[in-house]
């Protein structure tokens, strides 16, 4: 579908190009959001039911991402273990900064907060624990890969291809700042939101949508949140777990209320909202 959209939209030239160029842009985007899904389903062992299937599936799709496997499992494993603390590898509001420095972060994590930690983070700390090679496989091929590509592709699929890459990277972030930033700076379920939006949960996010459902159960695969999200959702909206239609509409609501995503206060909490 990825390719499917770059072809169509590089080539269309009837009625509405411009229109039509947008539309599958975002599609297209979403696309490789989906991708990266596949590989976050991977990190928590979901792809297979060999390991080391798992494992190669997930350095396949890191190269199409363009980040280090082992160093993006690690990270994410290490958010779900030390959610919202010091040791979170992928928060931002901690370690505690200064307010302005934070509002920075934040912003900037609002766009480009995705291909930051992707290019960028995951490496780092993949180096810190493995031998080069290993650490920077991913990277290294998907520069071949790319590379390969912008050299044979005529240059109107290789400027779509990048356009889309881009809009990808923008939507994630958006995507993904509304996980999480906004709410309670606190290890709680109340500062994970979860989306009903099932559909595109499904087709563009593995099921990550169900997020305060994913940091409950990371061990249960994507798909299969949407059916533990029926279970649970009494005893969540207890807990305080704010539920969401879209990320288009939570996105708009929180920039409206809070423009830099900050954490809120702490209210109190009857369900002592336990993870």
């Amino acid at each position: 579908m990825l390719i499917f959209a770059i072809v169509v939209g590089s080539t269309y030239s009837g009625p509405l190009t411009v229109l039509v160029k947008v539309v599958f842009v975002v599609f297209g985007a979403l696309q490789f959001i989906g991708v990266f899904g596949l590989m976050h389903e991977s990190a928590h062992g979901h792809l297979a039911r060999s390991g080391r299937a798992n494992r190669l599936l997930g350095e396949v799709i890191s190269m199409v991402v363009g980040t280090s496997y082992p160093g993006y499992r690690a990270a994410h494993l290490t958010h779900h273990a030390r959610f919202r603390t010091e040791a979170d590898p992928q928060e931002v509001i901690f370690p505690r900064r200064s307010a302005p420095v934070t509002m920075a972060l934040l912003t900037a994590a609002s766009v480009f907060g995705a291909p930051i930690f992707l290019l960028v983070r995951a490496p780092l700390i993949a180096v810190k624990h493995h031998n080069v090679v290993r650490a920077l496989w991913g990277p290294i091929a998907a520069v071949a890969l790319y590379t390969t590509l912008y050299t044979v592709l005529p240059s109107a699929q290789s400027s779509f291809l990048l356009m889309t890459i881009v809009a990808g990277s923008v939507l994630g972030s958006l995507n993904d700042i509304v996980y999480h930033q906004g709410l309670v700076a606190d290890n709680t379920l109340r500062a994970s939101t979860s989306f009903d939006c099932d559909g595109f949960g499904q087709m563009f996010l593995s099921g990550a949508n169900r997020h305060a459902e994913h940091h409950a159960y990371p061990a249960v695969p994507g798909p299969r949140l949407v059916k533990v999200s029926k279970i649970l959702r009494d005893d969540f909206l207890a807990r305080g777990v704010p539920y969401e239609r879209s990320f288009t509409v939570a996105f708009a609501r929180r920039f409206v209320t809070n423009p830099l995503f900050l954490p809120v206060a702490r209210k109190s909490d009857p369900a002592k909202a336990e993870r």
